[in-house]
């Protein structure tokens, strides 16, 4: 362990071990360690040995995103000679890295704290992520025509539901690229073939220039769009300052995260969202491994303040996902018996209703209509 920490340069409590069989690849077993330092070496792994051969390398990975302010909301601009926005998306992160085995490279794919994507009890990462590579063969060109870089997607759409509701099933995008030397960030539009249906606003900056007053500007912008409902989930400014890397910021809008640095408080939203996040990481994800996750972001004090919502937050999205997985369980036998609530919806529900009480068949017809992309 303690080459791991010294490569990844953090304390022994910011990794956790693994060992984990490489499903994309004939079953390749990793084992290593995982950093969930909230910084550049967020999700990073050293894969130490694959099939029980030493191996070690340093896989960079998604890194943390953070605001271009302190606690004080005092904004702290580095010297930036070209800024991107791009749309912030609301699903799951998932990287496309690289590791060698034998003198071959491989190509695999982990979410932010997994070493490998996987299906979980309540969430189907791996045969969604698997349709999408299926459907969409630009994800594999583009990977393949950028062998420096391990790729950021973000899989999102109304069957893979946290908080923006999208009027489409399932989709992915490409976020960006992070070199596999040194962490250095790379936007989509210096890529190579990337998904071109989705581009940024560019600001060529000058001196002249007031970042904080941009910025304010996109938050403004985005809260109206959200008056009604929310469409938004913020966006990332990829701020050029030089060689050899991007620096990203993260812009939220107000209705999605209130920013209460004063008084110390934390948004329920904000509680709701990494409640459902940590479904991407745990089966059945503990009080404990929730915490583990608001405390990257929000100080122990801010937490004890309002611990009484953080464990209904807690509580609510385990009830949450456990109806939706078991709604999900009974479309599948719809389907089985050749029912398409696309075609005919009134059929559809009538054959769910006899999984379900009455009372609940409204949220049973909302969470497939929504993840069918028909409402």
């Amino acid at each position: 362990m303690i080459e791991s920490l010294n490569i990844l340069d953090v304390k022994e409590n910011e990794v956790g071990e693994f060992e984990v069989e490489d499903v994309f690849n004939g079953g390749n077993v990793l084992r290593g360690f995982i950093c969930r330092r909230g910084d550049h070496r967020y999700g990073a792994l050293v894969i130490r040995s694959v099939n029980g051969e030493p191996c070690m390398q340093l896989i960079c990975a998604t890194p943390k995103m953070h605001y271009p302010f302190n606690k004080n909301g005092d904004f702290n601009w580095p010297d930036i000679k070209e800024v991107q926005i791009w749309e912030k998306l609301d699903g799951t992160n998932i990287l496309a890295y690289h590791y060698e085995y034998k003198g071959k490279d491989y190509v695999t794919y982990k979410t932010r704290l997994t070493p490998v994507v996987k299906d979980m009890k309540f969430g189907y990462f791996e045969a969604m992520w698997r349709e999408i590579l299926d459907k969409q063969e630009w994800i594999g060109e583009t990977i393949k025509a950028n062998p420096e870089y391990n790729l950021s997607f973000e899989l999102y759409g109304e069957r893979n539901p946290i908080t923006i509701q999208y009027n489409i099933p399932l989709a992915a995008a490409l976020l960006f690229g992070v070199r596999r030397s040194d962490y250095a960030i790379k936007p989509p539009t210096l890529l190579s073939r990337f998904d071109k249906s989705i581009q940024p606003r560019n600001y060529p900056v000058s001196s002249s220039v007031d970042m904080t007053s941009i910025y304010n500007e996109l938050r403004a912008e985005m809260g109206i769009r959200n008056s009604d409902s929310l469409v938004d989930e913020g966006v990332v400014l990829y701020a050029h300052i030089g060689e050899p890397s991007w620096r990203q910021f993260k812009c939220k809008p107000e209705q999605i995260e209130k920013i209460h640095w004063a008084n110390g408080g934390i948004p329920y939203n904000s509680l709701w969202t990494t409640a459902l996040n940590a479904y991407e990481s745990h089966d059945n994800p503990t009080l404990d491994d929730y915490l583990a996750l608001l405390r990257e972001e929000y100080s122990e004090s801010q937490i004890q303040r309002c611990i009484i919502r953080v464990q209904k937050a807690h509580q609510e999205a385990r009830r949450h996902v456990e109806f939706t997985a078991t709604v999900n369980k009974a479309w599948v036998t719809a389907k089985e018996n050749g029912f398409d609530v696309a075609q005919d919806k009134g059929a559809t529900m009538r054959f769910l209703s006899q999984y379900f009480p009455k009372s609940e068949m409204r949220k049973v017809g909302t969470v497939i209509l929504k993840q069918a992309g028909l409402i």
